[in-house]
């Protein structure tokens, strides 16, 4: 229940004892204690005419005539009492005037029409199939009720007159139909957003029915003593429908969960309830004269209505482990990320209504992968479960933890500073420093945590864990087993990747791609050997962007297969252009993603060569050593292209997964030394590395290109370790294809 609700309802419950001590203590002056009464009602309308009026003007447009429905019916009930005041003060007439009888019918008949407004509207999108059953039963049943115990309630309150029988029988109709409309209303308000104001006025009207009910049962019995019980019990109901108004502008944000454990509990059993009820009073309406059949009949529905709820009880058992299988995660039993993004959209709305932060530590474990390749994934299972009872014995109970990846995992702190989310981050990591123990082995695997804050970082729960994710990944770049918050540095990075991302995808059909082309000499005599295809991206509002920073974004997307194909395509035709325009022979190196390596890319390759006329072995693929981490596939991959006449080439070799076992099988034609080894070149370890890669080049039959020559001293060098090729910005810086044949015979 709603703080706010709670509250009101308390305020409202009290008021209603007051009046009814009030009245209890009044009732030996009869004057007094009858203006009391009626006088009660009136002043609460008082009291609640303004809170309409508030809820009025609030909400939207559709919601407005409910209010005014409303607003009218309490006026018409207001007035009905003065009357009927008046009629005691100035006539001294204690009976209530037929005016006000007629006016209290339409009254109800205001509240009725509201109430099934608020159906209409709600029922455009909820369907009320799900309880049309409750609602049928319902109906019989009462209906049932009301037909057999009319007749005397209609002849005692007549007194023989025609209008007021009329008038009586059509106050028994709007009490059922309001009876309908609000067993109607209650069940499609377990998915309404206004879930707190309904209540209110779904429970006052059912007061008022009962109150009515029991002023009949009262006046006809002759129970005096009970009057200031229904005459208190009226007014609270007024009070829950004014107090409707109060609420009309607090959402009640429930999840999804929470509707089904509410659809599935006790209102479920109200038909069966119903039906034995019914059996009773069918009983009673003989005088429980019964026979052996009528008694067999009880005793067998009976039965049968005992085993349905049993079954029921097996059907909503079923139906509560199943949502629990759907909003949490099997193996750890923490919540998962569907619980996530439900809970977190409730956390924040009443962080907006009370003004209070939300902070979002998002955990990755480091390294993980390595475990389940290593130990198997039982491995990877018992890892992940141990780290779930770390972080639930650490974090306290304002926490909710949620599995929502392979090695993820969330932390809500609501009510949280920056200060406290930090601490929380370096007491998680603190705990994650003791090894875990894996089939004999002690294992340390850090945390590596991001930080994002509502409302700073974002006002959504799904906007909150993509910072999160970001100050996750920097956590990792700075060296892992660290924290990271989120701040305007990571946001503004952010916002660049998320434009880049978009206009990626129009960027080869907008000519903003284009390739430039690198010369790869023979060091020894100086000539061009073939030329390195380099894409470049001329962002038309951002300039030229790093090829480091958008191919990146290209193969995180999946869009490096379609720009892969296109810089492929491009390279062919502009190297068979070069031909024609007198490179004779003049070959191309490519950089292919590993991405791009499917079992299709060998049909794309020999499509491209046919279309564009250059010869297969003219063509160099640059791959990197990552390649290396699948042997086997990796092998036939190559293999096809060596049976196609494309030659293969290793690009940045020494900086990723090097094996020489690997050097070995795998059938390369040249292997690239990076950059990095050519800048460093002068130092003794750097040369050393660097002569042993060019004698497993010499020795393995392979070509050996260093990359990056940028000094005269640093090619002087490699040709003393009898480098074959090199390329940088000493030769050449890249250039488009039409300078290379403008420029051939002068620069070239």
């Amino acid at each position: 229940m709603h703080p706010e609700m709670k509250s009101l309802l308390f305020k409202l419950l009290l008021a209603g004892i007051i009046y009814y001590i009030l009245l209890f203590l009044t009732q030996g002056y009869v004057f007094l204690r009858s203006i009391m009464s009626i006088a009660g009602p009136v002043i609460a309308v008082l009291i609640i005419l303004p809170w309409l009026w508030s809820a009025y003007q609030q909400t939207s447009t559709k919601q407005k005539k409910f209010w005014l429905f409303i607003g009218i019916a309490m006026t018409i009930y207001m007035c009905a009492n003065v009357f009927w005041i008046i009629n005691i003060v100035v006539m001294n007439v204690y009976a209530y005037p037929t005016i006000s009888f007629v006016l209290w019918l339409v009254s109800y008949s205001l509240f009725f029409a509201a109430a099934v407004h608020k159906i209409r509207v709600i029922e455009t999108s909820i369907s009320t199939s799900p309880y049309l059953f409750n609602i049928f039963v319902f109906m019989v049943i009462v209906v049932a009720i009301s037909i057999h115990y009319l007749f005397e309630p209609v002849i005692f309150f007549s007194h023989n007159s025609v209008s007021l029988t009329v008038i009586t029988i059509f106050y028994q109709i709007v009490y059922l139909l309001l009876l309908v409309s609000i067993t109607t209303l209650y069940y499609l308000n377990l998915y309404s957003r206004e879930k707190n104001a309904l209540y209110f006025f779904i429970g006052g009207l059912f007061f008022q029915v009962v109150a009515q009910l029991l002023l009949v049962v009262v006046e006809m019995k002759d129970l005096t003593n009970f009057l200031h019980f229904v005459d208190a019990l009226w007014l609270f109901s007024f009070l829950l429908i004014g107090g409707s108004a109060k609420l009309a502008t607090v959402d009640s944000i429930e999840n999804d969960k929470n509707r089904l454990n509410t659809i599935y509990s006790k209102e479920t059993y109200f038909p069966y309830i119903g039906a034995l009820l019914l059996i009773i009073l069918v009983s009673e309406s003989y005088n429980w004269a019964l026979n052996m059949l009528s008694i067999a009949l009880s005793v067998v529905f009976t039965m049968i209505v005992i085993r349905q709820i049993i079954i029921l009880n097996h059907n909503n058992k079923l139906v509560r482990q199943y949502r629990h299988l759907a909003y949490h995660d099997s193996l750890t039993l923490l919540k998962n990320r569907t619980s996530y993004t439900e809970e977190s959209q409730t956390i924040l709305k009443k962080a907006e209504e009370d003004n209070f932060s939300v902070d979002v530590l998002l955990l990755d474990l480091d390294r993980f992968k390595n475990v389940n390749d290593t130990f198997g994934h039982y491995a990877g299972d018992h890892v992940l479960k141990e780290a779930a009872n770390r972080l639930k014995c650490i974090l306290n109970v304002n926490c909710e933890i949620y599995r929502v990846g392979g090695d993820e995992f969330i932390i809500l702190l609501p009510h949280a500073s920056t200060e406290n989310s930090k601490n929380v981050a370096e007491t998680i990591i603190s705990t994650f420093s003791t090894p875990f123990s894996v089939q004999q082995h002690e294992l340390l695997i850090t945390p590596s945590i991001g930080i994002s804050s509502y409302p700073k970082d974002a006002l959504t729960g799904e906007l909150l864990l993509t910072h999160a994710d970001a100050a996750m990944y920097q956590a990792k770049k700075l060296g892992k087993n660290r924290y990271y918050c989120f701040d305007e540095n990571l946001n503004e990075q952010l916002q660049r990747r998320m434009t880049l991302e978009i206009d990626l995808e129009k960027a080869i059909s907008e000519n903003q791609l284009f390739l430039v082309f690198q010369p790869i000499h023979c060091l020894n005599s100086g000539n061009i050997d073939k030329f390195e295809a380099l894409l470049r991206w001329k962002h038309p509002r951002l300039g030229m962007i790093s090829p480091n920073e958008f191919i990146t974004i290209a193969e995180d997307t999946g869009q490096i297969n379609k720009i892969g194909k296109w810089v492929l395509r491009k390279a062919c035709k502009e190297t068979k252009k070069l031909q024609q325009n007198g490179l004779n022979g003049i070959g191309v190196a490519v950089n292919v993603s590993s991405r791009q390596l499917e079992s299709s890319f060998i049909t794309i390759v020999e499509e491209i060569l046919e279309k564009t006329g250059l010869e297969a072995k003219y063509l160099e693929l640059e791959i990197t050593e990552s390649i290396m981490q699948n042997i086997d596939t990796s092998v036939r991959m190559i293999q096809n292209f060596h049976e196609l006449g494309v030659k293969i080439a290793i690009d940045d070799f020494g900086t990723g997964y090097s094996s020489l076992f690997l050097l070995r099988d795998l059938p390369i034609d040249t292997i690239k030394i990076d950059k990095a080894f050519i800048d460093e070149i002068n130092d003794i370890k750097s040369q050393s590395i660097v002569k042993t890669i060019i004698d497993i080049g010499m020795n393995l039959d392979l070509r050996v290109v260093a990359e990056g020559i940028e000094h005269d001293w640093q090619k002087e060098a490699l040709n003393d370790l009898q480098c074959d090729f090199g390329q940088g910005y000493f030769f050449s810086k890249p250039i488009p294809s039409d300078e290379i044949i403008m420029n051939w015979n002068r620069v070239f």
